[in-house]
């Protein structure tokens, strides 16, 4: 299953008094992550500033119950909402909601491999107390681990298996020689109600979109019951892009409600735990996500863009075969539907094109909702800006395509704009109806801005995700240009004045529109991309590189023509833009060799370019002065070459 790429993000304490959106506000944004209700319903569970707090569910201040150094993260509640599993530093950690010190039950060096995932990562507590399941990634890759509440004992539960030959990956295993795991990406486990099994997902080389299984779990001694057995075997999606990922459990422990793309949509379907043939439940040419159960086991929550592409809703869907119905209607983009133990009502976060994400309170039987605690000021919505909408174009081939477009502040009809097109990343995400605060920030500077979904993103079905598939930097390159011919047909944009940016795969989009498309574009932002896919493969972690070995159609050696096309760096010579380019000096998925070698084939052939690299980040940047930094070159080098306050 995917996750679309949304944008979404929580201001932190802004001043309000003002008028105009400041770098600075930016830079105080931060993902947004959702409260964690309580079994017993009463109480949220939610991370400030790095630290647990209690938020009670029927409104009101949220009390701080940790204190110790180190972020806190994902978090999970013990069954008689008394306690906290927690992850800080890479360990797992439980704490009393009533206060006290918290009780490191794991700890262990960091794993080879991606740190994301080279850690202990998500506990989840069982149904009936005393152990606490999470993943570890200290060998290299995930397997699924317990703990006793009292960190006395600690037992693998699903030791990955091992592979040679043709099935290997080019990492062996320091413990068998030329074998290797079976690179258990993420498992996404799940206990079923009665906590006596555990569903998880296995993806391997040969099974890259996964095997659903089901493991039985013995809770008086914390072993496994004999092996997994497999409930689902998904086919490999030829993108690499999908993958069957958390089961919802129903509340009798009889049946598992998981996304599956069978329709060539992702679609939920409902399959018995003990094995069988699965069951579709929703039906429709649109994105169905997330299913959740309801306590009753009637009816299941989801999230959907059924209504519209570019926004995601809650739906809920009868069990008794009854017509599925949203449960607001409201526009925006909802995600993370919690159940309240009655069955009677939903939490869950909604935010909108021009304010961050909140939690929202909404009765299931008359839909009416509303924020959980008052909603402060948006900066965004005080900044007098136009208000972003969606806007269509046809593709070079013909395929229908869409993006977000923000019009600058005091735009006018009949003058053309500097254009800035912003790059997603992924390639399988998508950009919809949800606050980006860079974009408002650029369109309250002059611009007009355009978020592109080209071929390859996510929401569109399975055909539109794959039409990239063995063709990167061919057709989103070619959706890249329709989009400029558009705003330019239109009106809108002036073609003297176009520049790019983006970071990731969005990165890749730039570096590949400025060597594809010389003539375009007057600027460049490229940021931690991919120049050159195959030395990708050689220096990405081992996830990346099989998922993108199947999106390229084989190996390098295999596919020479497509891997020839991913690969600018043979024609730096074409490029006359000038590009500022950036990296995190410690990227473990998409290396900084990418830039380095971008960069020293730039300076070879005499372009005009910027470099900057930043320590200690990873794949993206997080410290607050990075970003700010980030911010002001980027702005800087727009305003230098764009001229947003010249006329036309």
């Amino acid at each position: 299953m995917k996750k679309f790429v949304s944008l979404v993000l929580m201001l932190a304490a802004p001043s309000f008094a003002q008028t105009r959106i400041t770098l600075e506000d930016l830079v105080r944004s931060n993902p947004v992550r959702p409260g964690i209700l309580s079994p017993d319903g009463k109480t949220f569970a939610v991370i400030q500033k790095g630290q647990i707090a209690i938020e009670p569910s029927s409104g009101g201040l949220a009390v701080p119950i940790t204190t110790t150094s180190g972020a806190k993260s994902e978090v999970g509640w013990s069954p008689d909402s008394k306690k906290l599993a927690y992850v800080s530093n890479g360990d797992i950690w439980i704490v009393s909601v009533a206060g006290g010190d918290p009780v490191q039950l794991t700890d262990g060096p960091v794993g080879p491999g991606d740190p994301h995932g080279a850690t202990d990562h998500l506990p989840k507590w069982n149904p009936n107390g005393k152990w606490i399941l999470y993943e570890s990634g200290r060998k290299g890759w995930n397997e699924l681990w317990v703990v006793s509440e009292d960190g006395k004992t600690k037992t693998d539960l699903a030791p990955a298996e091992i592979y040679t030959g043709e099935d290997a990956t080019n990492n062996p295993s320091p413990d068998h020689g030329d074998a290797v795991s079976s690179d258990r990406f993420a498992p996404s486990p799940a206990w079923s109600p009665d906590g006596t099994r555990i569903s998880y997902t296995e993806r391997s080389r040969p099974n890259f979109s996964g095997k659903l299984k089901v493991l039985a779990f013995d809770q008086s001694t914390g072993i496994a019951k004999g092996p997994a057995i497999d409930v689902y075997v998904a086919q490999n999606d030829r993108g690499g892009a999908w993958a069957v990922n958390t089961a919802a459990w129903s509340p009798d422990s009889k049946t598992l409600a998981v996304v599956l793309q069978q329709t060539g949509w992702d679609k939920v379907f409902l399959i018995p735990a003990a094995g069988g043939k699965p069951k579709q439940l929703t039906k429709g040419n649109w994105e169905d996500e997330t299913p959740v159960y309801a306590p009753d086991g009637k009816s299941i929550a989801i999230v959907s863009n059924r209504d519209l592409a570019e926004e995601r809703h809650i739906w809920i869907v009868p069990l008794n075969g009854a017509t599925p119905h949203r449960l607001t209607h409201v526009a925006g983009v909802e995600f993370d539907p919690q159940w309240s133990p009655d069955s009677k009502t939903i939490y869950f976060q909604r935010g909108t094109i021009l304010r961050p994400p909140a939690t929202y309170v909404a009765t299931v039987q008359s839909g009416e909702a509303h924020p959980l605690n008052p909603l402060p000021p948006s900066v965004y919505e005080q900044a007098d800006l136009p208000v972003p909408e969606i806007f269509h174009v046809k593709g070079k081939d013909g395929l229908p395509l869409a993006g977000i477009l923000y019009h600058p502040k005091g735009y006018k009809p009949g003058v053309r704009y500097p254009l800035v097109i912003w790059a997603h990343g992924g390639p399988e995400g998508q950009v919809v109806l949800s606050l980006n605060p860079w974009s408002l920030y650029l369109a309250q500077e002059g611009y007009l801005v355009f978020e592109p979904n080209f071929r390859g993103s996510t929401g569109y079905g399975e055909h539109f995700r794959n039409l990239n598939v063995e063709d990167s930097g061919g057709g989103e390159i070619d959706d890249i240009q329709s989009s400029v011919d558009a705003l330019v047909a239109k009106g809108l944009a002036d073609p003297k004045r176009v520049a790019i940016g983006g970071g990731s795969h969005g990165g890749t989009v730039v570096a590949n529109a400025i060597t594809k498309l010389p003539d375009t574009f007057a600027a460049a932002i490229e940021m931690f991309g991919v120049v050159d896919r195959a030395l990708f493969l050689k220096y990405t972690n081992r996830n990346s590189r099989i998922r993108w070995e199947t999106k390229m159609g084989g190996p390098p050696e295999a596919k020479p023509a497509v891997y020839r096309k991913a690969n600018i760096l043979p024609d730096v010579d074409k490029i006359r833009t000038p590009v500022l380019v950036m990296h995190g000096e410690e990227d473990p998925q998409v290396p900084p060799q990418e830039s380095q070698e971008f960069v020293a084939a730039l300076k070879k052939a005499g372009k005009t370019y910027d470099y900057v690299t930043y320590p200690h980040e990873g794949h993206g940047f997080q410290q607050p002065e990075h970003r700010l930094d980030s911010y002001k070159r980027q702005l800087a080098f727009l305003e230098k070459y764009l001229h947003p306050k010249a006329g036309s």
